[in-house]
């Protein structure tokens, strides 16, 4: 059985999805093939979890590698950022720490109090909008896209109908892409609620 989970329909998605985004980074500077190699690979994140519901194929291994999947993806994608816009590295490396250490705290605070998801609420209004299935789609997505346009807008002619477009995807998302950096903050100051209120209470 424990063979059979790395051949899960999920998993293999998720290995897909490995695979895409390599060959996204290894031809960076190929920016539509960049952006649709890794698009793909992004969106592919939803198909695995569908896949991984409708075929009652749920296990740790799918929700390790889809976490860091995720995490890796984007703290490449950021550090590539750094590297084209070198005025705002220091917001690139910013949000790349903050990432890796609110989901690292997440796992902790799920640890410590039983629970078998890293995507806890908490006591926070907000963190129960946002793990709303629909509104995290919305907002993960919006998050990549508003990184993809900087992205795109580093390699196109700024007066390229292409470039109009990319700018106006890049300023709707730009305010998600604000909030979930604040999000991530609050699931660093629940994750230290639930940690300290578990250890407190034995």
């Amino acid at each position: 059985m424990r063979r059979n989970t790395f051949l899960y329909i999920p998993n293999i998605i998720g290995y897909l999805r490995i695979l895409l985004a390599i060959g996204a980074f290894w031809q960076w500077e190929q920016s539509n093939r960049f952006f649709l190699l890794y698009l793909t690979s992004f969106l592919l994140d939803a198909a695995d979890g569908y896949a991984a519901r409708y075929f009652h194929q749920s296990s740790e291994l799918g929700a390790l590698l889809d976490m860091l999947t995720d995490r890796c993806a984007t703290a490449a994608l950021l550090t590539l950022l750094s590297h084209l816009y070198k005025q705002y590295v220091l917001i690139f490396l910013f949000c790349i720490v903050l990432d890796g250490f609110s989901h690292w705290l997440q796992m902790i605070a799920g640890l410590a109090s039983g629970t078998t998801s890293h995507k806890q609420a908490g006591r926070f209004t907000l963190l129960k909008i946002y793990y709303w299935r629909p509104v995290l789609t919305l907002a993960c997505l919006l998050n990549e896209l508003c990184f993809l346009c900087l992205y795109l807008l580093h390699f196109l002619s700024s007066s390229s109908d292409w470039s109009k477009l990319v700018h106006i995807v890049f300023y709707v998302s730009l305010p998600i892409c604000i909030l979930k950096q604040f999000i991530s903050l609050l699931q660093v100051w629940s994750s230290y609620i639930i940690i300290f209120d578990t250890f407190t209470s034995t």
